[in-house]
């Protein structure tokens, strides 16, 4: 009950915000984006945008997702292995 409320207050202050300032387009500007699609050529070296971005300015990011999905896989095997080992602990 108590997750369902502050969902519904989450919801009414994100309606609530768009209807002050008439949209998220006019609280946050593009500008970024069209920087990254007016010069994504000159600084990547990429024929296509998406690729250009993603592969030369979210480079690290991407590096660092793969490594912490890679981290969470290794962990959840490890633990499946080594379930049962130790004692019962709680018991």
């Amino acid at each position: 009950m108590r997750r369902a409320l502050m969902v519904l207050w989450a919801a009414l202050l994100l309606v609530l915000f768009m209807v002050v300032y008439g949209g998220l387009d006019q609280v946050l500007p593009n500008t970024l984006q069209e920087q990254y699609v007016a010069n994504f050529q000159e600084d990547t070296g990429a024929r296509n945008a998406v690729t250009g971005i993603y592969l030369d300015y979210r480079v690290f990011d991407t590096l660092f997702e793969a490594l912490m999905l890679l981290v969470s896989v290794i962990g959840i095997i490890h633990f499946s292995v080594h379930e049962g080992e130790g004692g019962d602990r709680h018991g």
